[in-house]
C-alpha cells in the first residue's frame, strides 16, 4: 500500500491540561483506559461513556512532563468535557483548563521529523503505526487536512465528529476495542458494565468496515444488499470510505455472493472481516 507523507494542525481537535497532585489518578476510575501506564513518548487512546455505554467522547493522553496530562480531544466537545471532569474530580488535588495556545497536529512518513521539532508532547499514534506522529504543538500550523482524511480512512479508522457523535454509538460500534481504546482489565469506568458484557458474551451487532467503489461515495448514504439494509457510509476520500454496517447481516450476504452497494455503486469490502 503506497502511503503519502504528510504534516498537518488538526482543526477540529482541541487541548485541555490537567494538572495538580492527582491529575491522573481521578480518571482512573472515569475513563476506558489510562491514564495508569501513560508516560513520555507513548499516548493512549480513551473514551468516556455514558452510563449506557455509549461514547460521549474519545480523546488521546498525552504525559505533559510535568506529572499532569495533555488531553487531545474534539473541539465541539471541549466544553462539555471539561465541565464532565470537574464533576468527577470531586475533592482531589487537579486542575482542569483549556489550552487555546496549543493544538494538535499529525504527521507521517517525511513530515514526522519536522513535527519532532515542534511538539510539546509526541507520541506514535496509539490506534495504528501506520499513522505516524500525533502530538501537542503551539496554535497557528498550517491546516491541509486531505491526506490525513485519506490515511485514516485507508488505514480504517471512524473519528468523532466525521463518523460519529456524542452518545450515537458503542464503542465495538467505533471500532474502539480494535483500536487499544478500551482496557477491560483496568477496573471501574463509567458504562464498564455494558461494555464489559458485549466483549464477555460477543454481542458486537455493529462493526466499522473500509469499503471501495469505482465512482465517489457519498457520505450518509445508506448500504445495502438488494433488499436488505446493511448500514451507513459515514466518512468518505473520494472512492474510498467507511461504513457502519450490521456485521450479521454484511457477512450474510457475502456468503449468498451478493454485492453491497451504496448510491448505485457496487462496494468492494476492503477489510478482513476475520479481524473481527
Amino acid at each position: 500500500m503506497t502511503r503519502p507523507a504528510f504534516l498537518t494542525a488538526l482543526p477540529n481537535r482541541a487541548v485541555i491540561e490537567i494538572t495538580g497532585a492527582d491529575a491522573r489518578t481521578f480518571l482512573q476510575r472515569v475513563i476506558t483506559k489510562g491514564p495508569a501506564g501513560l508516560e513520555p513518548g507513548r499516548a493512549q487512546f480513551s473514551a468516556l461513556l455514558t452510563p449506557q455505554g455509549k461514547v460521549l467522547a474519545d480523546f488521546f493522553l498525552f504525559d505533559n512532563g510535568e506529572g499532569g496530562l495533555f488531553i487531545d480531544l474534539p473541539a465541539s466537545e471541549a466544553d462539555a468535557l471539561l465541565k464532565r471532569l470537574s464533576l468527577y474530580r470531586l475533592r482531589a488535588d487537579a486542575s482542569i483548563a483549556p489550552r487555546t495556545d496549543l493544538a494538535v497536529a499529525q504527521a507521517r512518513g517525511e513530515g514526522e521529523a519536522e513535527l519532532a521539532t515542534l511538539a510539546l508532547a509526541i507520541s506514535p499514534d496509539p490506534r495504528n503505526a501506520h499513522m505516524g506522529q500525533r502530538a501537542i504543538v503551539p496554535a497557528g500550523g498550517p491546516v491541509d487536512e486531505d491526506e490525513y482524511e485519506a490515511a485514516r480512512i485507508g488505514e480504517g479508522l471512524p473519528e468523532f465528529g466525521k463518523d460519529y457523535g456524542p452518545a450515537e454509538v458503542f464503542p465495538t460500534d467505533v471500532n474502539q476495542d480494535l483500536m487499544a481504546g478500551i482496557d477491560y482489565k483496568k477496573g471501574c469506568f463509567v458504562g464498564q458494565e455494558v461494555a464489559s458484557r458485549m466483549h464477555r458474551k460477543g454481542g458486537v451487532r455493529k462493526r466499522t468496515v473500509r469499503v471501495s467503489a469505482d465512482n465517489a461515495l457519498e457520505t450518509q448514504a445508506p448500504v445495502s444488499s438488494g433488499e436488505t439494509p446493511l448500514g451507513t457510509i459515514t466518512s468518505t476520500a473520494g472512492k474510498d470510505a467507511l461504513a457502519r454496517v450490521r456485521l450479521d447481516r454484511l457477512r450474510a450476504a457475502l456468503e449468498r455472493n451478493e454485492t453491497p452497494e451504496s448510491g448505485g455503486c457496487s462496494l468492494e469490502i476492503t477489510q478482513d472481516l476475520d479481524t473481527f
